[in-house]
């Protein structure tokens, strides 16, 4: 059963030559000594001829092995798998995907009476000669080109040989056979598709921070836009790529000097070699790729485009049913894929962080669990989803934030990558199940009452009494349908701060306007609407307190309008509060028990208004109608 003598061949051969396939036995397995929080096992194999000790596995394969799926005395199939030169003399056998042949509780024991195959066995003889025939039968081969100044090597010295100085001095024989400098140590990189096709990459996922000399070959599958950074050790730029060969993926970053380098190098969909960057292990706070380290771009790393025709994935996403997000932790990364339901209005809202408006879309995706989620789009997504808001597409994010603010919900970070109506079996049998049974099937929603919006929970304002929202610890959101019946005037609007990062009140020192919370004074101020309304629909009535922007929606007037209007114009004011009643309109409604002065009092803040979308609250209400007649 095993295939006997195959360990001399894998430890003498290079990684180009690898036998396929070969089937080994675990002689033993044992877990290593935990690097920076990260498991280890180092494996022994046996072809039943010999046996070799300097074996690790993958990390992606920790799961299984702590699942005892895969055990000593286990009879495998290695699928996937590499051989790295460490030391300059060692061989280390890296078990990237295997399939087990013979569970262990099938195996009697240790196969055959192997011998130990030491890690040094000839390997530079070995690998010498095996340069030798290499070199020989390209010898054979006339070379289409050998201006090493034709093709760009970004980040490196144009026309230069890796290891060796310039491209006149002549380069020394490479004992290991491999014609990739950054492989195993040495060599020559000639920039032409015909070396390009010879040179050994290491796969991502066999990357660790204990090397220093590799090559990968990866396809960019997301390219941030830059980003600036401050903090009380300076302040710089930075940009990440997420990078996806057929083992693996991971996130690469790259800072100040890097993004004038590599920013415009790397695009999105193309194929690079990437050599000499720095490892280290991965936050995962910040990212969703399945890999414990993370890639560096510094000054002595090497892009090259890739010019041959490569079978590279486009993109690897590993989707969690949209039903079993419930059991998901929260801020956890997710990748996800649904057919998008509907679809809310842009907003603009000011962050709290950094007090700046910022643009926010809501949308709702279903998937083959009958289950929908809310999904929030910010900045530059939320704004360009607007082509797609009336075709119902199939939606797949990369790295999803997972949030429990009412239920479950989710959130696009700036990392997550976004794909509409993508080119894969996932999104084309949704798309048929959504066609022929989804659009009419009864839908249930993981995202609860504090979501809000068309795409979340309606409710009347009878409704908000009898069910007692916001009497809990946290406040309660929803939506609802209402009329304005009466605005209040006095004191909506105060003087505040002019600066763009502060809303604050300013005090009045005769003709000067002093912030506080700036500690500056001002030769002016800005006006910010903070009003009461009262509002109503068939079930009841609720007063509700208005800030800027949904202020500013009811009235139809900016905040400094109003001011100027108060200050020059009491008819045109007055005008302006009656005119604002009795319009309706779809407002999010936050509601809170709130203690002020030892007093407990029921507020409720509109968080945002807009005028009533007549055609969308009427397929909202036929489909709650539908409902009530399947009961």
């Amino acid at each position: 059963m095993l295939t006997s003598g195959v360990l001399k061949k894998i430890v003498t051969a290079g990684n180009d030559n690898l036998p396929q396939n070969p089937i080994l036995q675990i002689a033993s397995l044992k877990k290593l000594d935990a690097t920076k929080g990260i498991e280890r096992y180092r494996v022994v194999l046996s072809d039943g001829e010999y046996y070799y000790t300097s074996g690790v596995m993958s990390t992606q394969l920790n799961d299984r092995i702590n699942e005892e799926l895969i055990e000593a005395n286990a009879v495998i199939q290695l699928l996937k798998y590499t051989c790295n030169l460490v030391q300059g003399t060692r061989k280390v056998v890296v078990v990237l995907d295997l399939k087990v042949i013979q569970p262990a509780s099938e195996v009697a024991g240790r196969l055959g009476a192997p011998q130990q195959l030491s890690d040094q066995i000839n390997v530079h003889e070995a690998m010498a000669k095996e340069m030798e025939q290499s070199d020989a039968k390209q010898q054979r081969v006339p070379m289409q080109d050998t201006n090493f100044s034709k093709k760009p090597v970004y980040g490196g010295k144009q026309g230069s040989v890796a290891g060796f100085g310039n491209a006149t001095s002549q380069p020394k024989p490479n004992p290991y056979g491999v014609k990739n400098g950054g492989f195993y140590g040495g060599g020559l990189r000639v920039q032409n598709n015909t070396a390009q096709s010879r040179i050994a990459f290491h796969p991502i996922s066999s990357l660790t921070p204990y090397q220093n000399r590799w090559t990968i070959r990866a396809r960019v599958t997301n390219k941030s836009q830059i980003r600036h950074w401050s903090n009380s050790k300076g302040e710089g730029r930075l940009f990440n790529v997420d990078l996806l060969d057929e083992s693996g993926e991971i996130k690469a970053t790259g800072f100040n000097d890097a993004v004038d380098k590599f920013y415009e190098i790397l695009e999105t969909g193309k194929v690079y070699y990437i050599t000499k960057g720095s490892l280290r292990t991965a936050n995962k706070q910040y990212t969703s790729l399945k890999n414990d380290y993370e890639m560096y771009l510094n000054n002595d790393s090497v892009v090259e485009p890739c010019t041959e025709d490569v079978a590279l994935p486009e993109a690897n996403f590993n989707f969690v049913n949209i039903g079993d997000l419930e059991s998901v932790n929260k801020d956890a990364l997710v990748d996800i894929i649904g057919v998008v339901k509907t679809v809310q209005d842009v907003v603009q809202i000011t962050t709290k962080a950094t007090n700046r408006q910022v643009s926010k879309r809501e949308i709702a995706l279903v998937d083959r669990s009958e289950t929908s989620v809310n999904v929030t789009l910010w900045g530059e997504q939320a704004e360009k989803f607007d082509e797609h808001a009336n075709s119902n597409p199939i939606l797949a994010l990369k790295g999803a934030k997972v949030s429990d603010f009412g239920g479950r919900s989710l959130s696009a970070l700036y990392s997550t990558v976004i794909k509409v109506n993508p080119d894969i079996p996932d999104a084309h049998a949704l798309r048929g199940w959504y066609d022929n049974v989804g659009k009419d099937a009864g839908i249930k929603t993981i995202s609860g009452q504090r979501m809000g919006g068309p795409s979340g929970q309606f409710k009347s304002l009878g409704q908000m009494k009898a069910e007692n929202l916001g009497m809990g610890d946290k406040p309660d959101y929803f939506t609802t349908t209402v009329t304005v019946s009466f605005v209040r005037k006095e004191n909506c609007l105060y003087k505040a701060c002019p600066s763009a990062d502060c809303n604050k009140k300013v005090v009045d020192e005769g003709g000067e306007y002093r912030c506080e919370k700036c500690n500056r004074t001002y030769p002016d101020y800005q006006y910010r609407l903070i009003m009461s309304a009262n509002i109503f629909d068939c079930t009841g009535n609720q007063w509700v307190t208005c800030f800027q922007e949904s202020a500013e929606t009811i009235l139809g007037e900016t905040a400094e309008n109003v001011g100027r209007m108060r200050d020059e114009d009491d008819r045109a004011f007055e005008d302006l509060f009656d005119s604002a009643c009795f319009k309706m309109y779809t407002m999010k409604l936050r509601a809170k028990m709130e203690s002020y002065n030892d007093e407990s009092r029921f507020k409720v803040i509109c968080m945002n208004a807009s005028p009533i979308d007549y055609v969308a609250d009427s397929k909202r209400l036929l489909d709650e109608i539908k409902k009530l007649e399947d009961l």
